[in-house]
Parts: C-alpha cells; sequence; structure tokens
C-alpha cells in the first residue's frame, strides 16, 4: 500500500519570536532604543546568533525528503497512535554551521502534537547515545532536574528526534523585568549543572585546558588586527591566560555539557531542563560555569548596555552551584570566564555582520579584571 504524505510547511519566525521575547523589529540604521531597552544592533547579533538564515534553508530542505516523511509518520504512530498527518509544520529554533534544530508540529484531525527535530551534516548518532546515559543517570522525565526524552535517530538522514519540551527559556526570564524570578532561574540554573557535573555520565572527549592555548593565540592576534586601541589589551589578557592555563596535574575533570547557556535551559513551575547535549564531553567544571555566567553577562550588555546589569543573577548562579558542590570546583573559574571574555572579543569583531568594537573593548576589559 502506497504511503500518503502530507505536505510540509515551513514557518520562518524569528529567532526573537521564537525565544517568546516579543521585541520590536527595529531598523538597524536606527539608534533609538525599544520600549526592552535594546539597541537595534543588539537585536541583529542575536538574530545572527540564533538563526543564520543561510543555514536554516540549507538544513531545512533535508526536511523535505521523503525518507524524513516515512519516520516521522512511524514516530508519531509509536508515540500517540496518529499515523499520516494531515498538516505537518516545520519551525527553526536554532541554526549552526553544521546542525539546526526545527520544532515539528504535525496536525492530525484538530488536534496538534510537536517534538524537536535536529538535524547534523554528519552522522551524530552518537549524541542519542549520550543522551539515553544521560537519562539513566538521573537526568529522566520524572526528576526535577532532567534534559528531554531522545526519541529516535534517523541514520540515513542524520536527524535526531527529541521530546519537545515545555517550559519557558531561562533566557527570556533574564531579559524580563522579574528580579526575583532571575534570581530564582539563576539559582536553579546553578543546581542543574552543579548535579550533572556530579552524577552525569562521563562520556565523549577530554577537552583539556591546554588545548585552549593556541586559540587563545589566534583569537588575540586577531583581535590585535582589528585596530591599535586593541593591542595593549588583547597582548595582556593573552598574556596573563598563558601564564594560570591548569597543568594536567592540577585541572579538574567532571561530565561537560559544552554549551550551557541561557538559551539552552527551559523552566517550569517544577522542573529545570537543559537541552543542546550535542558536545557533551569531560572538561574542567569551571568550563561551563564560565559559560554561563558570561552569557548571562552579555545579556545585560545586549539590553541594558551594562555587563554589570545582572550580577545579582550570575551570584545567585553560583550560590545554587555551590550549595551542591562546594568551592573547589570553582578553582579554575577566572581562567575559564577571561578565556570566554577573549573569544567573545573576537566574535564581536568578526563574526557580526557589522562589528561591534564597543562590545570587544568591554570583553577585554571584563577578561583582564578577572585575571
Amino acid at each position: 500500500m502506497q504511503q500518503k504524505f502530507c505536505s510540509i510547511r515551513l514557518s520562518f519566525s524569528t529567532a526573537i519570536q521564537v525565544y517568546g521575547l516579543n521585541l520590536k523589529t527595529m531598523s538597524d540604521s536606527s539608534d533609538t532604543k525599544n520600549s526592552d531597552g535594546f539597541d537595534p544592533k543588539a537585536l541583529q547579533v542575536m538574530m545572527e546568533e540564533m538563526l543564520p538564515a543561510q543555514h536554516v534553508s540549507r538544513f531545512s530542505a533535508v526536511l523535505a525528503q521523503e525518507e524524513f516523511r516515512t519516520e516521522l509518520n512511524r514516530l508519531f504512530l509509536a508515540k500517540w497512535g496518529q499515523a499520516n498527518p494531515d498538516e505537518v509544520r516545520l519551525r527553526p529554533l536554532k541554526a549552526h554551521k553544521d546542525r539546526c534544530t526545527f520544532e515539528i508540529t504535525a496536525r492530525k484531525g484538530n488536534q496538534w502534537r510537536s517534538l524537536i527535530g535536529k538535524v547534523h551534516d554528519v552522522d551524530r548518532s552518537d549524541i542519542f547515545t549520550a543522551m539515553q546515559r544521560i537519562v539513566d543517570s538521573g537526568f529522566g522525565r520524572g526528576s526535577e532536574f532532567a534534559i528531554p526524552q531522545p526519541l529516535a535517530y534517523l541514520s540515513s538522514l542524520h536527524v535526531l528526534f527529541e521530546e519537545k519540551v515545555e517550559g519557558r527559556w531561562a533566557m527570556q526570564i533574564f531579559l524580563g523585568d522579574g528580579r526575583d524570578e532571575q534570581i530564582e532561574t539563576a539559582r536553579r540554573c546553578g543546581i542543574w549543572l552543579a548535579r550533572f557535573h556530579s552524577i552525569g555520565p562521563r562520556q565523549g572527549s577530554s577537552d583539556l585546558p591546554l588545548d585552549s592555548v593556541p586559540h587563545i593565540r589566534r583569537w588575540a592576534e586577531l583581535v590585535k588586527e582589528f585596530g591599535d586601541s586593541f593591542v595593549a589589551k588583547s597582548e595582556l589578557l593573552s598574556h596573563r591566560l598563558e601564564a594560570i592555563v591548569p597543568r594536567p596535574n592540577d585541572a579538574e575533570s567532571s561530565p561537560g555539557h559544552g554549551s550551557y547557556i541561557p538559551e539552552n535551559v527551559l523552566l517550569t513551575d517544577s522542573r529545570t531542563i537543559a537541552i543542546d547535549l550535542d558536545k557533551c564531553d569531560v572538561a574542567d567544571p569551571s568550563r561551563d560555569l564560565a559559560s554561563f555566567i558570561i552569557s548571562v553577562r552579555r545579556l545585560g550588555l545586549k539590553q541594558r548596555g551594562s555587563i554589570r546589569a545582572r550580577d545579582e543573577a550570575v551570584q545567585a548562579f553560583l550560590d545554587g552551584y555551590k550549595t551542591e558542590r562546594g568551592d573547589a570546583a570553582l578553582r579554575h573559574l577566572p581562567f575559564f570566564a577571561a578565556n570566554e571574555c577573549l573569544h567573545r572579543a573576537y566574535r564581536d569583531l568578526y563574526k557580526r555582520t557589522s562589528p561591534m568594537p564597543a562590545w570587544a573593548n568591554i570583553m577585554l576589559e571584563e577578561g583582564l579584571s578577572m585575571v
């Protein structure tokens, strides 16, 4: 019997709409901040970081193939007892050069069901296995601190299917005005990471601090080349980083998330769920801590023009983490946080449609203040 297929429609919502921020789209030429406090250039940077259009179009073509539709029918039949949906909608959530995440929503009659599909450019069946191991270690559907349930992996098209988790993005909360909610969100994010570092499975490659030295040198050189005003600060920061890089006999080691940032955490009233486990590995725990801290501080920079605007949330994040693991895991935090500042300065100069030298300068100064 011939398989019946419905049409698939790509809904290209902007990244700002996807994350529920309800911000007005403004022209890049405008210097006026909107009612949420955003400089329009900051909005442009957020769009570029979340949803580069060229990557979305490339990966969405994979989901138009018949093989994808067959697997989608099988999944919906197994999970909800509904095959051959009448309509399927795809909404891109986040795109990178090597992968793109879509919300897949299907309608059968008047009932809608959703899951997540992540398309990679190479085989990443290892992520499905890694997520299963994380669920089994205590981060499953019934846990207060969890990850999405992995559902299936379509090896021929490199598509990972995951449970669609309902909740509010931590990033959305940090960009709001609720101080108490931000502090509680940060605390819960800190606890999730501490528990993952403590009981998560050790899997994937090892990310050694010394491996970052070539990157430090490259980023510093490129920042210096951008203009004379960056030479002294980038040189000083790179020298200080190389002087304190943790050596193998002094390095900490724990399961690593690899991309623990506010846009990769969702919260409900009772649960905290981390997503995007593509880069899970073994690393110094301070690396994940630094990634989250610098991301939160940059949200303050983007929205309020101040890297200090979210310092209370940063402290609550650290406090939440320390209630579970103590201070020992924070020994190398200055190195990893300053290293991330240098990395962000490089990206502000070379990875934007319009370079952001003022932000790059702020990141260099922030890095120097830490080391």
